[in-house]
């Protein structure tokens, strides 16, 4: 067993490397649909992650007014018996609370204090307040003498979810239709090597060949195709990401982020598997039609 394997991992890596003119139009196609995949992909987990770290439905922000006294406000607000922090932040907080945040936006380091506007930052304890408890806690607090405006985390958390379930349900579609073209490039590649093979593949047949033995080499040459796509689609988004970062979203709190080891580990299989099947499939049927030597 162990060298009929080795035979068809030679065989295949053989006619990879003979049919290579002929499957670097097929290498290039199957890496830039995945590279595609992993740019949308890439930037699709980095808003997640960025609209994770901004909200929290427990968090309700107070800006005040500029003629008013912070004090003054704080003791009203102490009269509505919140259960929570309540933490005050003058101009200078605001912009290194800001900058936490946005650790990259180097731009903001920049704008004077003044720019920055005062707030209290309320923090419930209890997480099972519903987001009628949370709203109308920013009502009262809104009807204080000396409250610019009120917002509420719990809602904004709500509405980025939406965004974050609607963009997710993007990626499973994206990641349906990329496998099902990948699947059919593969299917068709090792079609046109069956094409250019046939007369040899015939007289295996003839001489009492195994479905096995002519199928194993084709499935081993479509892993090193698919192998090669995949690394390419991974360098040229590794190359997007860096641009990105270095250049476009220098000065943003934005930050791009490529996909980890494992997510990586787990497409590369879900890849290999698709082109062992889709070259099973491609050689299978291509036998079942083909009776005769002089047959193409």
């Amino acid at each position: 067993m162990f060298e009929q394997y080795k035979f068809a991992f030679i065989k295949g890596w053989g006619m990879f490397r003979k049919d290579l003119k002929h499957t670097i139009p097929s290498i290039l196609t199957l890496g830039t649909l995945l590279f595609l995949y992993f740019a949308v992909f890439t930037v699709n987990s980095s808003v997640a992650k960025a609209i994770g770290n901004v909200t929290d439905s427990r968090l309700v922000r107070v800006f005040i007014q500029d003629d008013f006294d912070a004090k003054e406000v704080k003791a009203k607000l102490n009269q509505l018996k919140i259960d929570g922090d309540i933490v005050y932040f003058n101009r200078s907080d605001a912009k290194e609370r800001v900058l936490e945040v946005a650790p990259n936006a180097d731009n903001l380091k920049e704008l004077p204090e003044d720019l920055f506007p005062r707030f209290f930052e309320i923090k419930t304890v209890n997480e099972t307040d519903s987001d009628t408890q949370v709203v109308s806690l920013s009502e009262k607090i809104a009807r204080i003498d000396g409250v610019k405006s009120v917002e509420s985390g719990k809602k904004q958390n709500e509405k980025m979810q939406r965004i974050k379930s609607i963009s997710g349900l993007f990626v499973f579609t994206l990641t349906l239709l990329t496998g099902i073209s990948c699947a059919f490039i593969v299917f068709n590649n090792i079609r046109l090597s069956l094409y250019r093979h046939h007369r040899n593949i015939m007289v295996y047949t003839l001489v009492g060949a195994t479905r096995r033995f002519i199928t194993l080499p084709y499935i081993v040459s479509s892993k090193f195709e698919a192998t090669c796509a995949f690394f390419l689609a991974w360098f040229f988004n590794k190359l997007f990401v860096d641009f990105a970062a270095g250049h476009i979203l220098k000065d943003s709190f934005f930050v791009l982020s490529t996909p980890g080891f494992w997510h990586n580990t787990v497409l590369y299989i879900a890849l290999m598997s698709l082109a062992g099947l889709s070259a099973v499939y491609s050689v299978v049927t291509f036998l079942m039609k083909q009776k005769s030597i002089n047959e193409i």
